[in-house]
């Protein structure tokens, strides 16, 4: 049985670019990254954008860059590739997940605040919440930001499943409610 899940969009512009990179002399690095990086902050209205080879990379990376050490808590979805995960485990890092909403299968909110209202009495508050925004649909990010601001944990959005995806007006993606947000292309 075949499920439809989605639909590439690649027009003769974009093999054109592909082509240019593959004659030029640089392939992993050079101008093009450049471009890519500097359109990636225009079109999310950001002051900084890195390329890396995978999101996974990029969520490692995210982790080390807020402090994620050995013996912090890292937080994310119980609905997520293994990376959302690992990038704790790599920090040394212990990793808990917070369960979905049934409707949109993203972060649930209410199960989030009980997590954290169980964990300050425990002294096991996370540092980091790692948000998967899944197939498209963004997660509540006002209320896990109202939630970082009461418990002050750092907020990292795995966009890797919400390229293009919007929220409140806005690109998933420009870090209005998060620290950093990380995408797969």
């Amino acid at each position: 049985m075949n499920i439809p899940y989605g639909r590439q969009n690649i027009s003769q512009s974009d093999i054109d670019s592909v082509y240019e990179v593959l004659q030029s002399d640089w392939l992993t690095q050079g101008p093009s990254i450049t471009r890519f990086e500097e359109q990636l902050q225009s079109n999310f209205d950001v002051r900084f954008a890195t390329v890396v080879s995978s999101a996974t990379a990029a969520l490692h990376i995210a982790c080390l860059s807020l402090g994620l050490k050995e013996g912090d808590y890292l937080w994310t979805s119980a609905n997520t590739f293994v990376a959302s995960a690992n990038c704790g485990l790599y920090c040394g890092a212990l990793v808990d997940f917070v369960d979905i909403e049934l409707d949109n299968y993203n972060i649930c909110i209410d199960a989030l605040e009980d997590k954290l209202i169980k964990a300050e009495k425990e002294g096991k508050l996370p540092k980091i919440v790692i948000a998967v925004h899944f197939s498209g649909k963004s997660c509540d990010m006002h209320a896990i930001k109202e939630l970082s601001n009461k418990y002050g944990f750092h907020i990292i959005e795995d966009a890797s499943h919400a390229v293009g995806a919007t929220y409140d007006n806005g690109l998933v993606g420009s870090c209005k409610y998060s620290d950093i947000t990380v995408f797969s292309f």
